[in-house]
């Protein structure tokens, strides 16, 4: 059992020769964990990146170190394996911040789902079930680009990162005793591959747009994809461009003039941005794709493939139960509504099923769905 994180030697990392000279003592196997900000901005802030080795604390300074170029190439080394806890929100501000794919990921909350019935458990909880050692962490909503920071957030910074390499030890044991190991690596490869998203498919996202004509949603696609790339242009969170429920208004609108603006909009949104909606509302259809309408979401199931996709969840519950694993890696109802729709049209399971799911549940999924009225 590891020692507590604040005995842990602490290294501040604050200039190109100290991040090469560290990155070049770290093993095969490290921690990684990032702080970061998001209030006022479309894309995440860094505040710090800390590493541990094991036995060593690192925390790299992202305001003062310019060539993060030795942590790149461990980021982008399969051999070197990269432990994180619910690595989706770091894989997007590594993404952002140096256009990094990291391989070799192991995200200690996906894999704890794999050996016990918790699919998304917290750092903290995992912490104290695993290693016995209880956590007091209560700078999440820091300050991370404040400098200096105080003794409590250096301390939070090291403690969630300081223990991941002895939950990796813990949790890879169990994976490769209960046979898991290649489901996990599979399913890891899959999550791990962060991208972002597509300002010309945000639309699909958006409620009941299943239930628009294709001229609404046409028109709905061209504003959600102007108002997109305004906001990552300006660096400013989606909502403070335009919103959502204000996009979905004009789109149902055949015609939408300055006085429909200035009756649904605040007057800065229409003093800022009332051209470049009015144009994106009366673009030309060839702008949405082509000159084909866009694509169609997906529309809710029919009340027979509704109880069919519950049948689906309670088979596939049942050998997560047997299995002794969290549930929602097998049965989580929009994985399990998307095969019912795909098989309705293709006749086969979804992709979500074909991989390690496959020898667990195919067969009773298509037999199930092959005897559907």
């Amino acid at each position: 059992m590891p020692c507590k994180a604040d005995a842990a030697s602490v290294e501040w990392i604050t200039d190109d020769d100290a991040l090469a000279a560290a990155a070049g003592a770290w093993g095969r196997v490290i921690g990684l964990d990032t702080e970061f900000q998001r209030t006022d901005t479309f894309f995440p802030l860094p505040g710090l990146y800390q590493v541990s080795d094991g036995s060593r604390v690192y925390l790299l300074d992202p305001l003062s170190v310019n060539d993060f170029s030795p942590l790149l190439e461990l980021l982008e080394d399969r051999r070197v394996v990269k432990i994180m806890h619910s690595c989706s929100e770091d894989l997007e501000l590594l993404r952002h911040h140096f256009g990094a794919a990291p391989v070799g990921l192991f995200d200690t909350q996906l894999a704890h789902a794999f050996v016990s019935t918790d699919f998304s458990i917290s750092f903290t909880r995992l912490v104290e079930a695993r290693l016995g050692v209880t956590l007091d962490q209560q700078e999440t909503r820091s300050d991370w680009l404040a400098r200096p920071l105080t003794a409590e957030q250096v301390k939070y910074a090291a403690e969630d990162v300081y223990y991941l390499p002895p939950l990796y030890e813990a949790l890879h044991a169990e994976l490769v005793r209960t046979g898991r190991l290649a489901w996990f690596r599979e399913e890891m490869d899959e999550r791990g591959r962060f991208q972002l998203g597509d300002p010309d498919t945000y639309y699909l996202g958006m409620n009941k747009v299943w239930r628009m004509d294709d001229a609404a949603r046409a028109r709905l696609q061209r504003l959600t994809s102007w108002r997109e790339r305004q906001a990552m242009a300006e660096d400013r969170p989606r909502n403070r461009i335009v919103r959502d429920e204000h996009l979905l208004a004009l789109a149902e609108d055949d015609d939408v003039d300055t006085d429909r603006l200035q009756a649904l909009l605040p007057r800065g949104v229409v003093r800022r941005y009332g051209d470049d909606l009015l144009a994106a509302h009366d673009g030309d259809s060839d702008a949405a794709g082509g000159g084909d309408p866009p694509p169609q979401p997906a529309a809710p199931l029919t009340r027979a493939e509704t109880a069919l996709a519950q049948d689906l969840r309670v088979v596939a519950r049942a050998v997560a139960e047997s299995l002794g694993m969290a549930p929602e890696l097998l049965s989580r109802k929009k994985d399990v509504e998307a095969c019912v729709r795909h098989f309705r049209i293709h006749g086969e399971l979804s992709e979500r099923f074909l991989g390690w799911r496959a020898p667990l549940l195919a067969d009773a999924f298509r037999a199930r769905l092959a005897g559907a009225p």
